[in-house]
């Protein structure tokens, strides 16, 4: 059987940073203003902007249409039954076709839907009914506030399977309780008490010490997936190394746990993204990486599978990523060229 048949691929969508562009593809003129196109079970719909959008997200100011935050805004705020009808089928469509394209979480986030703490919170609940009174598929519970998590686990009802929680840090341990709590599996970074790691030393004296209070606290192993943090190659061309060695450390030194990271953020700012977001879980996988956080839809994961590694735009992708082409000279001439392209 293939590694990919058993990724456990946090599917990435449902956050309210999630935009598309004004004006753009996934739009169409709608009287004076626009609307978002979307497919529900079979049918395109669209979802309506609603005028002075920009004074509740300033992004759309900008071109950027959260479509999330706009999604479960009509779904509570609409001015009418129809506004309130399409939020929901698009939120819908939004969840379904990440299950359709192989997500064993959703990973839910609700952070940039308003700076109110208080409306964060609600807006987490609202969030995790929708969904599990939806859908089978277990959701990973994502916040940078304690309090909205504490939320999202409360509100969750599945009776198929537990939560996950993204995530716990040492910066804050205790998220442990909830963890233990709500016998949640857990996503557990690598970051510091006040400070990201600087290099693979740091990420695994990290990973030893919260491991521990939550050994300490009698949580399974199994329901712990480390996450090394992934971060832009663009900014360091080391960065892509470092997490994979980190892996590969972390999966011989801590027996029983899950390796995952928001494995898209490698590319950030590079070209051909998703060239290096597959050739990048590929690697991952083969450091010992047996999850993500990912877009399903973008890049499933029979793109890892089927991509051929003996290509020249996996080698070159392969040898930027590992810091053996530095700084991606050979990597962007390629590119320039033309000669980056994969099979979509």
């Amino acid at each position: 059987m293939s590694i990919w048949n058993n990724f456990i691929l946090i599917g990435e969508n449902f956050h309210c940073t999630r935009s598309v562009k004004s004006g753009g593809i996934k739009t169409k003129p709608q009287g004076d203003g626009e609307a978002i196109v979307f497919n529900h079970k079979g049918e395109e719909k669209l979802l309506s902007i609603p005028e002075g959008w920009e004074k509740i997200s300033p992004a759309y100011a900008q071109g950027k249409i959260k479509h999330v935050a706009l999604g479960l805004s009509l779904c509570r705020d609409g001015k009418s039954e129809e506004e309130k009808r399409m939020g929901e089928e698009y939120l819908y469509s939004v969840a379904q076709n990440q299950i359709e394209s192989g997500a064993t979480y959703l990973d839910v986030n609700v952070d940039e839907y308003s700076s109110d703490p208080e409306v964060s919170k609600e807006m987490m609940g609202y969030a995790v009914e929708f969904l599990t009174s939806r859908f089978d598929i277990p959701l990973s519970i994502d916040s940078s506030k304690p309090e909205v998590l504490q939320i999202g686990v409360e509100k969750y009802k599945n009776s198929k399977a537990n939560p996950m929680i993204n995530s716990i840090s040492l910066e804050r341990p205790d998220v442990i309780d909830l963890v233990k709590q709500y016998d949640a599996d857990v996503i557990v970074s690598a970051s510091g008490k006040d400070r990201l790691p600087s290099g693979i030393d740091e990420i695994i004296n990290n990973f030893t010490e919260i491991i521990k209070l939550l050994d300490d606290a009698g949580i399974d192993r199994n329901k712990m997936h480390l996450d090394p943090l992934v971060l832009p190659i663009s900014t360091d061309p080391k960065n892509g190394k470092t997490f994979l060695e980190a892996t590969a450390t972390a999966r011989e030194k801590f027996a029983g746990v899950h390796l995952t990271g928001g494995l898209s953020n490698v590319s950030f700012g590079m070209p051909n993204r998703k060239l290096l977001n597959i050739v990048f879980g590929c690697l991952c996988v083969d450091n010992g990486t047996d999850g993500g956080i990912i877009d399903p839809i973008s890049t499933p994961t029979s793109a890892f599978a089927e991509i051929d590694r003996e290509s020249k735009p996996f080698i070159l992708a392969k040898n930027f990523l590992e810091g053996t082409d530095e700084y991606g000279m050979e990597y962007i001439a390629a590119h320039r060229e033309g000669e980056l392209t994969i099979k979509s």
